[in-house]
């Protein structure tokens, strides 16, 4: 019922999406018989495509998948991008009626202008989203006796139909170049639509850190299939850390599941269960979880997450920003701790990125 409620709410409000764009369409061009019926077809089709493209995956036509995924996704990411484009407009036609301003635009303007604006923003969306930048963020703690440790951060990759083997080759090579001791995923690595897994896992391989490589499950993992997303985990190097930590370089690692997983009914741990030995006191512990939710009861002095993608494509970040309260970066909590909120290499949904560009981030901890 859950999931059935959800696909209402999610078609619903995608359509209510093609009404407003395509009736931009309507009142800027003559209005006949068929226009209105390539409008009514075209509305259909796009806001019921990424359904298409489920069912496609679920079928295992790979190509048809692909090119499917490809137009359905960079539609969505065009639509986005010119309903926030023209909202803008009709505040600024709304302002003007209301201040007794002639609005100098006509509707047929505003929907060129508005849909060349969408679509130059759409080409940046394209070029930022392949532009991976390196966060270095230096922690200087008393807890570490070894001196200087690296751990470098990948998240949020969401390999699948649109990410594969030559985002991650990238992701790796500049993983390589940094030479990080401890390499950790914090979930999301698979998505939603898991292609290929076993033969995305080899490219992983191809680099090993000297104290090991450690990753924790995201709700894409689950929605992937857990089982199918631990084995590609672990082939891929990763060791898995469930509830459980893992000491390595003088630091305690500590990792727990997405909530997902517990809310899917596919394991028996509990996120923020017990944590089993070696966790010490006096060790600088590092919590891997996804979500960006700070829980109590662990104990940690940097948790480090992604999930929210930095808002992926600009205005989502303030809505993230207003679901978790945190942004992305590095934010100072009360107790003195640290969480660092990575904005992910990958994309989800829409093959773009606009002001969020992708990241590996590299955690240089010292001690003092």
């Amino acid at each position: 019922m859950a999931v059935l409620t959800f696909l209402s709410v999610a078609l619903l409000t995608y359509g209510a999406m093609h009404f407003y764009a395509l009736r931009k369409i309507w009142v800027s061009f003559p209005q006949t018989w068929a226009l209105a019926l390539a409008l009514t077809i075209a509305g259909i089709v796009l806001a019921f495509s990424p359904l298409l493209v489920w069912y496609l995956e679920r079928q295992s036509w790979h190509r048809a998948t692909v090119a499917a995924a490809w137009i359905s996704y960079t539609w969505m990411g065009y639509l986005f991008l010119f309903i926030c484009i023209a909202l803008l407009f009709d505040l600024g036609r709304l302002l003007a009626t209301m201040f007794n301003f002639e609005w100098p635009i006509t509707a047929a303007l505003a929907f060129r202008m508005v849909s060349l604006i969408a679509l130059a923003a759409l080409g940046y969306g394209f070029i930022e989203a392949r532009q991976i930048q390196v966060r270095e963020v230096n922690i200087s703690t008393p807890k570490l006796a070894s001196g200087r440790l690296t751990i470098a951060q990948i998240s949020d990759l969401h390999l699948g139909i649109m990410m594969g083997g030559a985002f991650v080759d990238r992701v790796i090579s500049r993983v390589r170049e940094l030479k990080p001791d401890i390499l950790v995923a914090t979930g999301d690595i698979v998505d939603g639509q898991g292609d290929n897994l076993a033969e995305l896992a080899r490219h992983f391989q191809s680099y090993t850190p000297p104290l090991g490589s450690y990753a924790v499950t995201g709700n894409h993992e689950v929605y992937a299939g857990l089982e199918s997303s631990l084995l590609f985990l672990r082939n891929a190097g990763f060791k898995v850390l469930r509830g459980e930590s893992a000491k390595a370089g003088g630091i305690v690692l500590i990792g727990v599941d997405d909530p997902t997983v517990a809310a899917a009914a596919w394991r028996t741990r509990q996120d923020g269960g017990k944590v089993p030995a070696p966790v010490i006191t006096d060790d600088f512990t590092v919590l891997l979880k996804h979500q960006p939710v700070v829980d109590e009861s662990l104990p940690f002095d940097l948790q480090i997450s992604g999930h929210i993608h930095g808002g992926q494509i600009f205005p989502f970040g303030f809505l993230t920003w207003l679901n978790y309260r945190v942004g992305a970066g590095l934010t100072e909590l009360t107790d003195g701790r640290r969480l660092y909120v990575s904005r992910g290499a990958g994309t989800w949904g829409p093959p773009i990125r606009l002001f969020a560009p992708p990241e590996i981030t590299l955690f240089t901890i010292t001690s003092h």
